[in-house]
C-alpha cells in the first residue's frame, strides 16, 4: 500500500513518535511505501493534495482543524480512504468548538483509529467504523529490570512534569509521606521540566531521597531506557477527570517493556493495560497507594513475577510490529 500520514508533530513530539514515526517504520518493514507529511501552515495543505494522488490512504494523526477537515473532505470526494487517529481527548476542557471539529473529522472519516476504549466510545456516535488500536512500545528499546533485594528502592516516574505536577502531588505526596518514615526510597522523577512545586512538594519528605531529572533526549531510545534504568517500581499516579479518563497508558506501558511492576491509578486506559495483582496493582485511594509501594518494595520475587507478567503481556498485545500488522489489516479492509 501506499500510505500517507499527516502527523501532529515532529518525532520529539510523543504522540506522533509513538504512534506515527515508531509505526510508520514498521509498515515499511512489511513492504509498505510510506510517507510523512507536516501541514505547520495553509500553503503545506495544497502540498499534501498534491502527494495524496498517488495514496491508497490517508491517516490524520490528531489533526482536526479547519483546513485538516477540508483537506479530509476534499480526499474523501476523490475517493480516498481517510482515517483518523486520536490518543488523546480532543480539548482539555471540553471546549465546544475543539469538539465539534473533532466530531466532524470522525464522521467524515472511512474511519477511526482510537488508542483506548474510552476514545473508541468517544468517537461511536460519529463514526461506525471505530478501531481499537492502542498506542505501541518499541520492545527492543528497553532493558528488561533484573530485580534483588535493596535496603532502598527507587520509585520511578517519567513523563511531562509540567502537564502532571498536580497529579504527582495530589496523589503521591501522602503516601510517599508515610512510606518514607517506615523505609527509606528514592524517588526519581524523568522530566520534571524545573517545575518548582514538583521539588518543594517532595523535598524534605523523611526517608525519601529525590532524584529528578528535569530534561532527556526524548527520541533517544537509549536515553530513554537509561533514564528508566534505575527504577525498581514505575509509578503512574493519574486524577480521575474528563481528559485522564481518555489517557492511553504509555508510561504503564514503558514500565512493563522495561520488566518493573506498575503501581497505577485505576483510569483511563490503566485499567485496561495494568492487570491488578499480576502485572502491577491498580490504586484508587492513598491507602492502597501504600500498600502497593510496600508491598512490591518488600519483596524482590514479587517485583520480579510482576515485571516478567508485565514484559510478556506487553510482548504479546503491545509492541509496535504486532500493531503495526493490525494497523496493515484495517487500511486494506
Amino acid at each position: 500500500m501506499n500510505i500517507l500520514w499527516v502527523l501532529l508533530g515532529r518525532e520529539d513530539k510523543a504522540s506522533s513518535r509513538v504512534r506515527g514515526y515508531w509505526v510508520a517504520e514498521a509498515l515499511k518493514a512489511r513492504g509498505h511505501s510510506v510517507r510523512i507529511r507536516h501541514t505547520e501552515h495553509r500553503l503545506q495543505y495544497l502540498s499534501l493534495l498534491a502527494a495524496a494522488r498517488t495514496a491508497d490512504a490517508v491517516i490524520f494523526q490528531k489533526k482536526y482543524g479547519r483546513y485538516d477537515l477540508l483537506a479530509a473532505r476534499v480526499l474523501r470526494l476523490l475517493g480516498k480512504k481517510v482515517f483518523f487517529d486520536i490518543d488523546d481527548a480532543p480539548s482539555r476542557t471540553r471546549a465546544s468548538a475543539t469538539m465539534q471539529r473533532a466530531n466532524r473529522m470522525m464522521a467524515l472519516s472511512s474511519g477511526v483509529l482510537a488508542g483506548s476504549g474510552a476514545l473508541a466510545r468517544l468517537a461511536r456516535p460519529h463514526q461506525s467504523a471505530v478501531h481499537l488500536v492502542p498506542s505501541g512500545v518499541l520492545l527492543e528499546n528497553y532493558r528488561v529490570k533484573t530485580h534483588a533485594p535493596a535496603d532502598r528502592i527507587c520509585l520511578g516516574w517519567i513523563g511531562n512534569g509540567a502537564h502532571y505536577a498536580d497529579d504527582l502531588i495530589r496523589i503521591l505526596q501522602k503516601p510517599l509521606q508515610r512510606i518514607g518514615a517506615r523505609r527509606p526510597v528514592t524517588f526519581r522523577i524523568v522530566g520534571a521540566c524545573g517545575v518548582q512545586k514538583l521539588y518543594q512538594a517532595f523535598a524534605g519528605i523523611e526517608g525519601v531521597a529525590l532524584d529528578f531529572i528535569d530534561q532527556i533526549p526524548w527520541s533517544d531510545p537509549g536515553a530513554v531506557a537509561d533514564a528508566i534504568a534505575p527504577f525498581d517500581i514505575g509509578l503512574y499516579p493519574l486524577s480521575q477527570g474528563p481528559f485522564n479518563e481518555y489517557k492511553c497508558a504509555f508510561k504503564a506501558l514503558e514500565y512493563m517493556a522495561s520488566g518493573l511492576p506498575v503501581a497505577a491509578s485505576g483510569v483511563g486506559a490503566n485499567a485496561e493495560t495494568v492487570l491488578d495483582a499480576e502485572t502491577g496493582f491498580l490504586c484508587q485511594s492513598e491507602e492502597d497507594w501504600v500498600r502497593a509501594i510496600e508491598t512490591l518494595a518488600g519483596d524482590a520475587d514479587l517485583r520480579a513475577r510482576f515485571g516478567r507478567a508485565g514484559r510478556a503481556r506487553a510482548e504479546q498485545h503491545y509492541g509496535v510490529a504486532r500493531l503495526a500488522a493490525r494497523l496493515e489489516d484495517i487500511l486494506q479492509a
